[in-house]
């Protein structure tokens, strides 16, 4: 029924959306917070004001390239949304990158119209991508958009949380897999 549609749902948006968001978003803030960019003694308010001044500083001061990450995901907004933007993006382009790898139709199918029209139908679909990414929830195969949006937004916030008390992923995994002493 209904409600078993509704598990269904929660359990993918959790694997293919909140998971990612969680990861992403621990792994971005918790080098974040080491470098001292981001206090770790902020609310979520002025995380978000420091986090767009950030954005904006980090923007003027092109650095590395070890900032490409950063920066994609600050062109897609920064915060939550930026990140399910970047990642909803990222999904688009390795699916369609698969599908081209595995059904590659030969390089004269590709120029058979001329190089102009093969170039001007990539940018189209980088612009469709794009676009795709910022209205990231309207992409996701939910039953239940609020599902999805709400995972994501609880999974971004734990990836923070976590990396605000710089909790490792393979601290959690070591707790878990560590049985209880005698007498705790």
């Amino acid at each position: 029924g209904v409600s078993m549609e509704l598990a269904l749902d929660l359990m993918l948006a959790a694997v293919l959306l909140g998971l990612p968001m969680l990861l992403f978003s621990w792994a971005l803030f918790l080098r974040l917070f080491q470098s001292g960019d981001l206090g770790r003694d902020l609310n979520r308010k002025m995380l978000n004001a420091e986090l767009k001044k950030y954005g904006k500083k980090a923007s003027k001061n092109k650095q590395s390239k070890s900032r490409f990450f950063y920066d994609k995901w600050m062109w897609f907004g920064g915060g939550f949304y930026g990140l399910a933007g970047l990642w909803t993006f990222a999904v688009i382009e390795i699916q369609q990158l698969i599908a081209f790898v595995l059904d590659f139709p030969g390089l004269g199918s590709l120029i058979e119209n001329g190089l102009i029209s093969f170039f001007v139908s990539f940018v189209l679909n980088q612009l469709g991508n794009l676009l795709q990414g910022l209205i990231w929830f309207s992409w996701w195969p939910a039953e239940s958009i609020l599902i999805w949006i709400g995972v994501a937004y609880l999974c971004y916030w734990i990836g923070v949380e976590l990396a605000r008390r710089q909790i490792a992923m393979r601290v959690l995994w070591q707790r878990r897999q560590k049985p209880e002493a005698a007498g705790d």
